[in-house]
Order: structure tokens, then sequence, then C-alpha cells
């Protein structure tokens, strides 16, 4: 009985891949169903970063358009290239993790990673962001790439990172000893927005293009102690 529960984990992946063969499409779900999560309480996150876009978290009218820019390496390869885009709501009501899977040798300048979630409307009328990973859902190590959250109309010359710190202070710096910029995040703590508490602006001007990951360092202050949280952005923008 317990080998039934992994033959659908591992066959699942290969039936969606599949059909996206057979239908033709580009960017296919991993999973069978979309993963998201609505209700009237915040899970508790240890997360650090939570969003990290082209367009800031304000409300919309428009349903959620994910779309990212194209790295090299999804036109050059042989085999389906996950990548995971997490939804967060800043009061933590919504939440939705899913990986999705890209066809071998993508060739398109634009990748959209369609909202399949019940909760459209709901999640529109929110402050809410998005987490782009190169990878599947799971791991906090692969490379971040920059998403339009609500459509190319909303995307301004600005990469705006959200940051979960407890309402303690922040500092970003880009490169890998902050040579290219280096500033303070806003605070944006609200007393219903338990998610994210910090928001940091990077002009887009002081990212180089390229394929090289471009280094991104966090700096919290808790108490009189600082953290440093890392990660690697992809600068591949959807209008490129």
């Amino acid at each position: 009985m317990r080998l039934l529960p992994f033959l659908a984990a591992v066959l699942m992946p290969c039936a969606t891949l599949a059909q996206g063969a057979e239908t033709g499409k580009d960017i296919v779900l991993a999973g069978r169903d979309f993963q998201e999560r609505l209700g009237e309480t915040s899970k508790v996150s240890g997360d650090i970063i939570m969003g990290v876009m082209l367009t800031t978290d304000a409300p919309g009218a428009a349903a959620p358009a994910i779309t990212t820019g194209r790295p090299p390496d999804w036109t050059t390869a042989t085999d389906w290239s996950p990548v995971c885009v997490r939804l967060v709501s800043k009061d933590g009501n919504y939440e939705a993790e899913n990986t999705y899977m890209v066809r071998p040798g993508y060739g398109a300048a634009v990748a959209p990673f369609p909202y399949l979630g019940k909760h459209a409307a709901d999640l529109a009328a929110r402050k809410a962001v998005a987490l782009v990973r190169a990878g599947r859902c799971g791991s906090r190590n692969q490379p971040v790439l920059p998403s339009l959250w609500r459509g190319p109309e909303q995307a301004d010359p600005t990469l705006h990172v959200y940051l979960n710190t407890a309402g303690n202070p922040a500092m970003v710096a880009v490169g890998r000893r902050g040579e290219l910029y280096a500033g303070a995040c806003e605070n944006v703590a609200e007393l219903t927005g338990l998610k994210y508490t910090a928001h940091c602006a990077i002009p887009l001007d002081r990212l180089p293009a390229g394929a090289e990951p471009l280094p991104l360092s966090f700096f919290v202050t808790r108490a009189n102690t600082e953290e440093v949280f890392q990660t690697d952005l992809l600068r591949v923008l959807p209008d490129e």
C-alpha cells in the first residue's frame, strides 16, 4: 500500500509533461492540481525573501499574470526546466507555491506562468508578491528571476524586493562586495501585514545585463546582531 503514493508522486509529473508534449504547451504545471490556500489566518514562515518583482505589491482589478524573462539555459536545454512560482498576500491569508516545467529549447523572450487557481478575485484585491526561482519548489538556494506580477503595463525601472524581517531594519547590497548598489530598505510593516515588512527598491540601471547571476545580500538588524541573507539574481527581463 505504501508503494502507491510513491508511484503517484513519480508518475504524475511524467504524465503532466507528456500532456504538455501532446498539446504543444511550452509551460505546464508539474503537478496535477494547482496548490494554493486561502484562509482567515496566516501561517508562520521562516523565509526572508518573499517577493522579487518589477512591479509593486499594490492590489488591482486584474487577475494575477506572472511573467518572467528567459534565462539562456532554457534555450539550450534538452530536458524540461523546472521553475518554482510562489504567491503570498501581505496579510498571509493567501499562499500558493507550484512548480512549472518549461519546454526544452524554449525561445520566446517572455515566459508566462498561468494562474490556475480558484481565488483570482480575492488575490487581485490584496497586496501580494511573487517569487520565481529557477528549480523545483522546496529549495531556497536557486537563483531568483525578476517577475511581472500583474501584467507589463505596471512595470517600472525598479527591482522591488520584499522581505520578512519582523519589522527589523534591513539593507540591501548588490555585487560581491556591494559595489553595484547598496541602500536601506523601507519599513512597510502593518498591523494586518504579517508576511513581509521591508521593501528594498533597487534601480534596474544599477544591475548590469548578462547571463551571470548577480549576488544580492540582505542585512537585517535584530537587537544588537546583524544577520546576513544571500541569494543570486538572474537579470533576465520580460522585455529583453
